[in-house]
């Protein structure tokens, strides 16, 4: 039985892949309670006059939605799969890039395969790909954060019947 030292990478894969069906799953269950929840807040104050600031149920709804929905853990989610997913992708392409500066430096034992060069150029290069893509996630959060409620109200009355903003 051959003896293994230290972690291996497929398990680093295995708990990202737990993180991310625990935050998928709590999305999921945190998109689905806050849709329950909008069509109750809505049957809820008609019953009782209250304003729905002269939306629609479609339109309360929608905003109700874009307000309150846990959007936190399904960014997590989706830039954590990102990552699992482009990692072999990545070690392939570094490992081509790398063997290319290892032809063009003329064979130069500083950058041959497998040395400490190599091996450190690899790391960083995967670390700092893992950086972009956890950066595009987080600015792809921001960017798509909805406004206050009034803002959210007046985007959902200039959008055309039937279509949500």
């Amino acid at each position: 039985m051959p003896v293994v030292h230290g972690i291996s990478f497929v398990w680093a894969l295995v708990i990202l892949g737990v993180i991310i069906a625990v935050y998928g799953l709590r999305a999921a269950w945190g998109y689905r309670t806050v849709a329950q929840d909008a069509r109750d807040d809505y049957d809820y104050k008609i019953q009782n006059g209250m304003s729905v600031h002269g939306l629609s149920k479609d339109g309360y709804l929608s905003v109700y939605r874009r307000l309150h929905n846990p959007r936190a853990p399904l960014y997590v989610a989706a830039t954590l799969a990102a990552i699992v997913l482009s990692t072999p992708v990545l070690f392939v392409i570094i490992s081509f890039l790398l063997e290319q500066l290892y032809q063009f430096t003329g064979r130069s034992r500083v950058f041959e395969p497998g040395f400490l060069v190599w091996q450190f150029s690899i790391y960083m290069l995967v670390l700092a790909a893992w950086a972009g893509i956890g950066y595009l996630g987080a600015r792809t959060y921001h960017r798509r954060a909805p406004g206050t409620l009034s803002q959210e109200i007046a985007k959902e009355m200039e959008a055309p019947a039937g279509l949500e903003a």
